[in-house]
């Protein structure tokens, strides 16, 4: 067995017996891009509050359109022709609104004053959002993923190496 099942097993059995995210709240929403589910989470280690915006009722044996953002800043909610990430959330809303079904969730980061100054004057000096997400970060989307019985996924995002979901029980279809 080489080491990358060995990571894949532990994965799999930390995500089926531990959790870092709790379910807190959800309601439906009526966005500019029309009607969503939208549910809370908490993440247990950070206290951070993320959110997933749902379209139509997920299930395992249902391919599921499906945005993760990060980081989210209060910017990519107000500049609807942003290109700091390869989907902007306005782009990702208006495509998981004309699915069957779809899931985006927004994962917070806190931001400082001076990166929403910066985000907020246009400085983006590093250019697109870092395509380096922190593996925990990887980890709180696909239990939130998971929760909502995604399980056959069409992402929305440039094409990139990702780490393996599989330790998730998620697959990635497209």
């Amino acid at each position: 067995m080489c080491s990358s099942d060995l990571i894949a097993d532990l994965i799999h059995y930390r995500s089926r017996t531990e959790s870092l995210v709790t379910r807190v709240s959800e309601r439906d929403i009526e966005t500019v891009h029309g009607r969503f589910r939208m549910i809370a989470y908490t993440d247990r280690i950070s206290g951070a509050t993320h959110v997933a915006l749902v379209k139509g009722t997920p299930a395992p044996d249902v391919e599921a359109l499906v945005r993760v953002h990060e980081p989210l800043s209060v910017v990519d909610l107000l500049d609807v022709g942003s290109r700091r990430h390869s989907w902007n959330v306005h782009d990702a809303m208006r495509a998981v609104q004309a699915a069957d079904c779809g899931v985006i969730v927004l994962l917070h980061r806190p931001e400082s004053p001076a990166e929403l100054l910066d985000r907020a004057r246009g400085d983006d000096a590093g250019g697109p959002a870092s395509t380096r997400m922190l593996l925990r970060n990887y980890g709180i989307g696909a239990q939130i993923l998971r929760d909502l019985k995604v399980k056959r996924m069409k992402v929305l995002s440039r094409v990139r190496r990702m780490p393996s979901m599989m330790g998730f029980d998620l697959e990635v279809t497209r």
